[in-house]
């Protein structure tokens, strides 16, 4: 009876796994036009400011 609780445990798991891809792909293919385009954690224009002041030394 234990071997078919972890069984249908890991299958919950597996289904919901799954879905939670194919909500991402989906959500990356049909974006939100209305939506602002997130960018990168990181703020490109610090990284190069950093960049530049790395070179001038």
């Amino acid at each position: 009876m234990s071997l078919l609780l972890i069984a249908a445990l890991l299958y919950l798991g597996l289904a919901l796994g799954f879905i939670l891809v194919i909500d991402n792909l989906v959500g990356l293919v049909f974006r939100d036009p209305r939506a602002p385009l997130q960018l990168p954690s990181f703020d490109i224009s610090r990284a190069f400011a950093a960049s530049q002041k790395l070179y001038r030394k």
